[in-house]
């Protein structure tokens, strides 16, 4: 025999799920496993006709050969079930709920995050083509409805949304839906709701508002769950936990609205089960002791396992640019701007005085008062914040107050400042406490990198907790940033590490330097420095800064900030991405700006729109990236790159700039995908109108590599893969004007000069190389000036078979040939030195090349028949 179960305390999602597996295994019985919830009981004795449950009562155990549980994978919520031999039936398992230490391992086990179970086997019901009916699709809609509050909760996904679209379709009843899920509660229930709030206690922790009500009951009473909903609704506050005596068991029921409020966690130590923000437990009396106990432990554990609220400290802006009294109104406005501030503390003798808004300065400049000082326009009373001042707080103060800013003050000296903007950037996407609620809400897991940091290299994963501690001894944050996090996230080695310290990094490197031994250099003008160990990887340390331009792709200027600036200031979302690497926190990913989700969604995106207008640069490096990870660049960020370029913003960056761009997209695997980008986008012709990339030059570049395999394996010379590029680039560019765009490809003087002789010489050779039997000394002379690349490039760049054949040739059998007689040889034969010399060396070369001699004693013999030839002629 097969049955189907589900938990005790049986509510609409349990029901639901139990009628849902039925459809799929028909030949399993139904079986309740206790006790049903009061809008279930209800609906059952209206339809106990069509639904066909038994009691547990009525089943033998001994004869269960199978089971199918369904909302719950806890073997203690299974009431009289718990006893079943799990390990010698066959098990079914669905379920939406955490898993903890009682979750049922073995089996055939469907856990999914839904909203509810219903929606997975309704899931499973659609894949397998199962005919259902109306009735059935009703209640399908009212499990899902209960356990996600008709699609409102947190926890609702875009499956529940779908399988209700599914479910209506096949005729579900709304009405009837509707007509069951608005409770109308008892007497019995309305007292205890109001014993409750009666004994209600509101507890802080962590800055949270947490109610915790206590109460003893003569007899059982359902909805318990119901009730701490409903207070958590119309209760000004986090979460809410309800612990009731009834019936010789302590039932704890708990409610949040904020994900470090983590109900089972919380509720662990009660063997407690549920979904992050809504759990239950139910405790017998020789567990734990009295109602007194139950509450002290409970106490004891919202105090230990509340994770603590963002504080001003956490979302602070600091350094804080401020301004005196005696600054001007114009002087002030330029600041501003150039900041992005809409407003600026004014101080005296460092002391808060004032502030003033964008508002202000842009009334008194209407006014004609630039040159007013901000004393006579600025607002005198200034609300303050402390650091450790919470969320929620700032969220009153800012909207009681209705302003934009709130300094933080600490010994009577600021050191931050909050805004608006800080408040909501830290609120979208995350879980809101009471004071923000939305009709949606977005939940978002924080990954913790901890396990992928793990299977770093030994070396650097020690390195990494070698700066942490440091950290920890200097009280100071400390996180790695940029390439490695973004590439430790795609499971792709990089040895590239950057840290940036929240603080003075001159002095943590300083220290951490005592412990690495390593060769330290100290940039202090930029507040960096870096350490080079003795393995060879490099540490370069920056303290959190910010970047500010004067003008349109000018060179940054640097001050110090915090983390959220210094990683505000770089290019991509995909490279601005931390991983903090104090002991506490190690692992901890810090993502401001949905790195994460465009990693996933395989896209560069641009931090903001004036991106590459103060650094064109970035423009060369998104081409880099998209190419180099297969990522497409992400539509806006596509618009802002081709408007920068059609405003000409990358002829406004040095030569030297763009060299090192066009270095590094050059040394790349997927070169051509970056030369298409770049094409497309129209940078060759913004860096000279004469520089057309064709298809076909595409094509050249493709086939480089072949070109220098095919060729290298007849000589053991070095072979500069860049200069090859570069002419293959430049191979069809007017000659004449190479000097007014070779300096952004190559500044080596000798690699311009050859780059330069060999696209001037190209097409003389090409005509040459065309003939049929080439004189070999012909060949050999027009081919031996170059060096190899050059000849590379030739073979490359040409599709004549002639031409590819004699440089081949040439490779093969002439390009080391060389005289081994000097002049000194010449001496020694009595042969007077002058410019006879030079003609007989030249005769040996072609007589070698040509295969006429072929050692140092042909060289000699021949050397005496052209000196006995030609010395009348030289009168010698």
């Amino acid at each position: 025999m097969r049955i189907i179960i589900s938990h005790v305390n049986l509510d609409f999602d349990g029901l639901a799920s139990m009628v849902a597996a039925s459809k799929i295994y028909p030949d399993a019985i139904m079986v309740f496993t206790g006790k049903l919830n009061k809008g279930v009981k209800e609906f059952y004795s209206l339809y106990k006709n069509v639904l066909h449950i038994k009691q547990a009562s009525d089943i033998d155990i001994n004869k269960v050969t199978g089971v199918i549980i369904v909302d719950t994978n806890s073997i203690n919520r299974l009431g009289k079930f718990r006893d079943l031999q799990i390990g010698s039936v066959d098990v079914n398992l669905y379920d939406h709920h955490l898993e903890s230490e009682n979750t049922i391992e073995r089996g055939n086990r469907i856990i999914k995050p839904y909203g509810s179970c219903t929606a997975i086997l309704v899931e499973e019901i659609i894949r397998k083509q199962i005919v259902i009916t109306p009735f059935e699709a009703t209640l399908f809609v009212l499990g899902i409805y209960t356990d996600t509050n008709c699609l409102t909760f947190p926890n609702t996904t875009p499956e529940d949304a779908e399988i209700v679209g599914y479910l209506l379709r096949k005729g579900a009843d709304l009405e009837i839906t509707t007509e069951h899920i608005q409770k109308s509660l008892s007497d019995e229930h309305h007292q205890l709701f109001l014993s409750l709030l009666l004994n209600m206690e509101n507890i802080e922790v962590n800055n949270y508002k947490i109610i915790l009500s206590t109460y003893k009951c003569d007899t059982y009473i359902g909805e318990l769950s119901y009730i701490a909903s409903k207070m958590l609704e119309i209760k000004d506050c986090d979460a809410v936990f309800l612990v009731v005596e009834m019936e010789k068991r302590y039932y704890i029921v708990g409610r949040s609205l904020d994900d470090n409020i983590n109900i089972p966690f919380i509720l662990e130590e009660f063997k407690g089960a549920g979904h992050l923000r809504a759990a239950s437990a139910a405790v017998k009396f020789d567990g734990i002791g009295d109602l007194g106990k139950v509450k002290e432990t409970l106490m004891r554990n919202l105090h230990h396992k509340i994770k603590p609220q963002i504080t001003a400290r956490d979302i602070m802006n600091y350094p804080v640019k401020t301004i005196t009294k005696d600054v001007t109104i114009e002087e002030a406005s330029k600041i501003m701007l150039r900041y992005g501030h809409t407003g600026i503390p004014v101080v005296e003798d460092d002391e808060l005085i004032g502030i003033i808004s964008r508002t202000d300065i842009d009334k008194a400049t209407i006014h004609g008062l630039i040159h007013a000082p901000v004393k006579g326009f600025m607002k005198g009373e200034v609300k303050t914040v402390g650091p450790e001042t919470s969320l929620n707080t700032i969220n009153d103060l800012l909207v009681s107050n209705n302003i934009g800013r709130l300094p933080v003050i600490e010994n009577n000296k600021m050191i931050g400042i909050v805004t608006r903007t800080d408040l909501l950037r830290m609120l979208h996407g995350k879980n809101q406490p009471y004071w923000y609620k939305r009709n949606f809400s977005v939940t978002e897991e924080i990954l913790n990198c901890y396990e992928k940091i793990k299977n770093i290299p030994p070396a650097i994963y020690s390195i990494l907790e070698i700066i942490g501690e440091t950290g920890d001894l200097l009280n100071k944050n400390v996180y790695i940033v940029g390439g490695f996090v973004r590439d430790l996230l795609l499971g792709i080695d990089n040895s590239d590490l950057d840290f940036v310290i929240e603080g003075d990094g001159i002095a943590f490197a300083q220290e951490l330097n005592k412990k690495l031994q390593g060769e330290l250099v100290l940039h202090e003008k930029f507040a960096t420095a870096s350490i080079k160990l003795g393995d060879g990887n490099v540490l370069d340390i920056v303290s959190a800064r910010r970047e500010y331009y004067h003008f349109p792709a000018a060179l940054p200027q640097i001050e110090k900030s915090s983390l959220w600036n210094d990683l505000f200031r770089r290019d991509f979302t995909l490279n601005c991405m931390a991983i903090q690497i104090n002991k506490e926190s190690f692992g901890r990913l810090i993502d401001y700006f949905g790195g994460l989700e465009d990693i996933e969604n395989k896209q560069i995106r641009v931090l903001y729109n004036l991106s590459f207008v103060e650094d064109p640069t970035r423009i060369f490096r998104a081409v880099r990236f998209s190419s180099r990870l297969g990522f497409k660049i992400e539509s806006e960020t596509k618009k802002f790159i081709i408007e920068a370029v059609k405003n000409n913003l990358i002829n406004k960056v040095s030569d030297d700039r763009v060299r090192e761009e066009i270095a590094y997209i050059i040394t790349e695997k997927h070169l051509c995908r970056s030369i298409v980008l770049m094409r497309d986008f129209d940078i060759f012709t913004a860096l000279h109108c004469d520089l057309n990339i064709s298809t076909e030059i595409v094509e050249k570049l493709d086939s480089i590599q072949e070109s220098i395999d095919y060729l290298s394996g007849v000589n053991t010379i070095e072979v500069n893969k860049k200069i090859i590029i570069v002419l293959q680039l430049l191979g069809n560019f007017p000659t004449d004007k190479l000097p007014q765009i070779i300096y952004k490809f190559i500044c080596n003087k000798d690699a311009i000069a050859e780059i330069q002789v060999a696209l001037e010489e190209k097409n003389i050779i090409y005509t040459l190389l065309q003939q049929e039997d080439l004189d070999k000394f012909v060949l050999y002379n027009a081919l031996q000036k170059h060096r190899l690349e050059s000849l590379i490039f030739f073979y490359n760049d040409c599709k004549n078979p002639y031409i590819k054949h004699y440089i081949n040739y040439y490779m093969l059998h002439l390009k080391d040939i060389k005289v081994h007689l000097s002049g000194k040889d010449l001496l020694a034969l009595d042969i007077i030195p002058g410019p006879i010399y030079g003609e007989i060396l030249q005769s040996i070369l072609e007589c070698k090349v040509k295969g006429a001699i072929h050692n140092k004693n042909d060289e000699i013999k021949h050397a005496k028949v052209i000196y006995e030839n030609l010395k009348e002629r030289y009168d010698v």
